[in-house]
């Protein structure tokens, strides 16, 4: 395992070259697994650059950027040929589905219409286990074809002895042969035939749902079945790479083919926020070597039910990742200790609470101070109280009914960025950060709301990449401010020196 630790001191960058030195000079598959998209597609550009082949890339996935997205499966040229024999089997399954599915439509109509009457408990009794009473419940037969008649002349009903018999009653006016030829029926208790029927009833359910449960999953293999024969296309682009990236998501849809394509190196980035589940399950039985890359004081990987988490303190632990967990129990790793990100005064903050070793590198020094404020660093303390944004939940905090929202805090931001702006700041510079959804969907509301007059000396473009004027107005792309909560920001890489934090 090589565990690369520690904020901004270039792990994706050596485990590009990792990459690299694995694909020159051996012969094994290797395949690249991120969290989320945003740092799979970053590894894949950090591995182009390092020197791998286009070629030699896929990228599985429909969420891919304008830097891989010609590494995508449906923008690579594939040379598979289906074959007769393939083609048949296909229509074969296409056949047979569509039996199935008329079946299963004919029998989820036949039961949304059905009904729990007589006819229905003899019909279910004639081939059960309980049969005698489907003979005790038939009427006698008559030799002379007569029709039988009850009192006042009125034909018998069909169901004459099973609605007696299911309300308690005797056999009527068939009392004495049915005593003598089912006894053991007729001398039921009323409360013992309740439950019979309950049981039959039960039965009768249960078996259809059988029924309509066999020809649900006789269809979904035909489905599936063709879908395979179908992404015969699919596993033969990827067999034939060198490098299969993808997220644990895509992993998991495409596991298979994965599989087949063998490969035997597993990199992965962030480690440190992706479920140990989600990493074992990546494996495979030709996997050789586990590569985990991350930083396992940063944050966990999320859970929705609290209860499982490591901070509840019961010992399910589900958020504890294999990365921190490895290292935690003194499997060898290596550490990078310097940082090449943040500019000192802000890596001291980070030193001090959580990183006591980490050095700056020389790029870190001398970078030019923030234009127009008196810090590099600002702290702001004000007394206006945040209001709970009833709409809105954070799901991070288990029983939390609102989340959080400043509207002062968002206007002194939005008051930042169109003062950076006029300093000469793109919304490629500027970041802002929030712990808070409601703060979140304030802030998003707020700026994108705002078309400032006090910035019509910057030209439109400025405007646009500032965030601060709208498409309509100049005709051309805007580019947004990333706006973000602090949970999904990891992978935002900023110098600190244009960041807010709200």
């Amino acid at each position: 395992m090589w565990s690369l630790i520690y904020t901004g001191t270039g792990k994706s960058f050596i485990g590009a070259l990792i990459a690299k030195i694995l694909h020159d000079h051996t012969n094994e598959n290797i395949l690249v697994l991120s969290f989320t998209n945003h740092a799979l597609d970053q590894m894949i550009v950090d591995v182009q650059n390092a020197g791998i082949p286009a070629d030699s890339i896929v990228r599985l996935g429909g969420k891919f950027n304008a830097s891989t997205k010609g590494l995508s499966m449906s923008s690579q040229p594939n040379n598979y040929k289906m074959s007769r024999q393939t083609w048949s089997m296909i229509e074969d399954q296409k056949a047979q589905a569509e039996s199935y599915y008329d079946a299963l439509h004919k029998k989820l109509s036949a039961f949304a219409k059905s009904r729990m009457n007589e006819q229905a408990i003899l019909d279910y009794l004639e081939f059960s286990e309980d049969s005698e009473y489907f003979d005790a419940f038939t009427l006698p037969e008559n030799d002379d074809h007569m029709t039988l008649v009850g009192r006042n002349n009125k034909r018998i009903p069909r169901f004459y002895l099973a609605q007696r018999w299911l309300r308690g009653e005797d056999a009527g006016i068939f009392k004495a042969g049915a005593i003598r030829d089912f006894p053991c029926v007729w001398q039921v208790e009323p409360e013992a035939r309740l439950r019979f029927r309950n049981k039959w009833e039960k039965d009768i359910v249960e078996e259809q749902v059988v029924e309509i449960g066999t020809l649900a999953m006789k269809y979904n293999d035909c489905c599936n079945r063709t879908q395979q024969l179908f992404h015969e296309k699919d596993a033969h682009l990827i067999a034939r790479k060198r490098i299969v990236a993808c997220t644990t998501t895509a992993a998991a849809k495409y596991t298979e083919d994965i599989q087949r394509a063998s490969p035997g190196i597993v990199l992965v980035e962030e480690a440190g926020e992706i479920l140990e589940s989600h990493i074992l399950t990546a494996l495979t039985p030709t996997t050789k070597q586990l590569i985990l890359i991350g930083d396992h004081k940063q944050l966990r990987p999320k859970v929705n039910n609290y209860s499982l988490s490591i901070e509840k303190g019961e010992g399910f632990d589900l958020n504890v990742s294999l990365f921190e967990r490895l290292v935690h129990a003194g499997v060898p790793h290596t550490t990078l200790q310097k940082q090449h990100r943040m500019r000192p005064e802000i890596s001291t903050l980070v030193r001090s609470l959580t990183y006591p070793e980490l050095e700056d590198a020389e790029r870190t020094q001398g970078r030019p101070n923030l234009r127009g404020f008196q810090d590099n660093v600002i702290f702001v303390s004000h007394s206006r109280p945040e209001l709970n944004a009833d709409r809105i939940a954070d799901r991070r905090d288990e029983g939390a009914k609102n989340s959080k929202e400043n509207a002062y805090e968002a206007d002194m931001v939005l008051k930042c960025v169109r003062y950076l702006g006029q300093q000469g700041y793109g919304t490629d510079d500027i970041v802002i950060l929030t712990p808070y959804l409601g703060q979140l969907s304030l802030l998003m509301k707020t700026l994108s709301m705002e078309n400032d007059p006090i910035l019509n000396d910057l030209d439109s473009h400025d405007l646009i990449r500032a965030g601060l004027l709208s498409p309509a107005s100049a005709d051309i792309s805007k580019r947004k401010i990333r706006i973000s909560t602090i949970g999904e920001s990891r992978n935002l890489a900023f110098d600190g020196a244009h960041s807010f934090c709200t």
